[in-house]
């Protein structure tokens, strides 16, 4: 018998996003690109994954809370207004930029009620 359980693979919902703007503001208000996948809600905390080629790589990596959601535009509590400029790089520059500015779940919530909250898997198996 092993001492770890097997724990089948299973989605994490909501899904990693692109990222298409990201405002020099406080509170800073990222701009999403459309997915099924954004079932994002405030108080969720996000992490950026800023490629250099989007230029604001201050916000590389960078944790931040949802604090108001309006269709696209997720307001965070991140104070941007020192960052340098988000900027979606040029298709044809050479070298070719090859990741995605993207946000994605951070964190998890350990939580009684896992079917109407953040950070839980679809068929509500593993970690």
């Amino acid at each position: 018998m092993s001492a770890n359980t097997f724990l089948a693979p299973s989605p994490v919902v909501p899904g990693m996003l692109l990222i298409s703007n990201i405002s020099n503001t406080y509170p800073a208000i990222i701009t999403v690109v459309d997915s099924i996948y954004n079932t994002y809600v405030v108080n969720q905390l996000i992490k950026l994954s800023i490629p250099a080629s989007y230029g604001m790589v201050e916000a590389d990596n960078k944790t931040t809370e949802i604090t108001e959601v309006n269709g696209l535009d997720f307001t965070v509590s991140m104070n941007a207004t020192q960052f340098s400029s988000f900027t979606i790089p040029d298709p044809n520059a050479r070298p070719t930029p090859s990741q995605y500015a993207t946000l994605s779940p951070a964190g998890s919530k350990n939580i009684y009620n896992n079917t109407t909250v953040p950070f839980h898997s679809l068929s509500n198996t593993g970690n």
